[in-house]
């Protein structure tokens, strides 16, 4: 089988104070450690390398250990602390190519002695000195993106050199003692249902907590082979159905395709408080200590902030109340889809009623908005909100979530509308600090264009 062609990374430089200012935005906002754009693999599916070539992304070379010490004094340490994703136009990178990584992750620990770390990485460098010394730190979990159990397909989706590394770091990750979960993105088209299969069962042999399976999505810069099928999302629903059935890993899929706020356990961690006291997936939490859950955000949290909670759940009509023997804020073995934070409700009911006299539209991506119109239903009864999904003509292909959205898709959407509108109420997410878009363009434009009034929403 051959590998698919990939473009180039355009990759934009930023001055040092902007680079400085989206650390520290990303620390403070976020809990994110951004080390470095620096990346040891060249995935087939990077979304990176879709781009059109005028998004807003910058490349970081690896931070300094000061830009590290000066990104902590603004991390709040009663939350896990992030390494390897990204909320800014920063592109992240493989944290271990960072050549001062253990000093960075010491220094951690030192600064927090309690705080959980949470990395994210590819696998690649995860040999067994690295490995141990993870261990050593304590509070800590990793992400791996494994993405194939097998190292001649895991080559052909990331040309990853160092496959065999990658595929033996489940085993050396259990054997050492290091929490983990793993990942992959949904490639069957490239490796088969059956390399897909194998990966889960790898993973879960290993004791990984739980494994995410992510759609992946094109744009329409993307070469043939690199184009999603049509039917991809409902093919791997159901392949995650049947996988479910052997192997005890909580398995989930993300974007999850939710249209309901149904306190829905998705999933189970083995061994985990709440699978010692019998909780399963497909369980709904009715309520935690005697007050009933929002949404399933909602039920996760108030679980984890709970000791000891009494939940109450449903199953096949059947209603059970059980204790979860656990500390505030300690793991319950939980695995939740994420759907809404019922905040968001409240906040766009304060929007609106600063601006009485006109006439609100709530955008939305295509993705998010089936869960948004059940929020609103459900937090807003009465209340006359209308939505818009907004198609994303900028990156075309298969994008359909709210992060990257455009001002020019934006605008597109509502020259189309056929209401009246005076009041814009947009997704934050698409944003940057300074209310630009990943184009550049700010969302003032969209107040200027149709002399509106424009609330941001998160």
């Amino acid at each position: 089988m051959g590998i698919y062609p990939v473009g180039e990374i355009v990759k934009h430089k930023m001055s040092k104070k902007r680079q400085n200012d989206l650390l520290m935005y990303s620390a403070a906002q976020s809990n994110i450690l951004p080390l470095t754009s620096t990346c040891n693999v060249r995935c087939i599916f990077c979304s990176h390398r879709q781009n059109p070539p005028d998004v807003d992304s910058r490349s970081i070379s690896p931070v300094a250990v000061q830009d590290v010490e000066n990104m902590l004094s603004f991390v709040d340490p009663g939350l896990p602390l992030v390494i390897g994703e990204s909320v800014t136009r920063i592109m992240e990178g493989e944290p271990f190519t960072h050549p001062r990584i253990r000093e960075i992750l010491s220094l951690i620990r030192k600064c927090f002695p309690r705080t959980r770390i949470k990395i994210t990485t590819n696998g690649t460098l995860l040999e067994p000195g690295l490995v141990e010394f993870l261990s050593s730190l304590g509070e800590l979990e990793i992400t791996l993106s494994l993405n194939s159990a097998a190292p001649e397909n895991r080559a052909i989706l990331m040309h990853d050199s160092l496959a065999g590394v990658a595929v033996g770091a489940p085993e050396l990750l259990s054997r050492c003692g290091v929490e983990y979960h793993g990942s992959m993105v949904a490639m069957p088209h490239v490796t088969g249902w059956e390399d897909m299969a194998r990966t889960v069962r790898a993973l879960d042999r290993y004791g990984a907590r739980s494994v995410r399976i992510f759609l992946p999505g094109h744009t329409r810069y993307a070469p043939p082979g690199c184009q999603i099928p049509g039917n991809l999302y409902d093919e791997l629903a159901r392949f995650v159905e049947r996988i479910k059935k052997d192997v005890a890993v909580p398995v989930t899929v993300e974007p999850p395709g939710l249209s309901d706020l149904m306190a829905r356990v998705a999933g189970v961690v083995p061994g985990s408080p709440a699978a010692l006291v019998g909780i399963k997936p497909g369980d709904i939490i009715e309520s935690v200590n005697g007050k009933s859950p929002a949404c399933r955000v909602d039920a996760f949290k108030k679980v984890l902030k709970a000791e000891s909670p009494e939940i109450t759940i449903s199953r096949k009509g059947q209603t059970m109340r059980l204790v979860l023997g656990k500390n505030p804020g300690a793991f319950s073995g939980l695995v939740m889809d994420y759907d809404l934070e019922p905040g968001i409700a409240r906040r766009i009911v304060r929007m609106v009623g600063r601006h009485r006299n006109r006439r609100p539209l709530l955008l939305t991506s295509e993705l998010g908005f089936s869960i948004m119109a059940a929020g609103l239903h459900k937090f807003l009864p009465g209340e006359d909100i209308p939505m818009l999904a907004i198609k994303n003509h900028f990156f075309g292909g298969s994008i359909g979530c709210a992060g990257l959205l455009t001002v020019s898709d934006m605008i597109k959407a509502v020259e189309l509308y056929a209401g009246a509108t005076g009041l814009l109420i947009l997704p934050a997410i698409a944003f940057d600090p300074e209310g630009r878009d990943i184009t550049g363009c700010s969302y003032m434009e969209l107040a200027e264009k149709f002399s509106v009034v424009v609330e941001i929403i998160n």
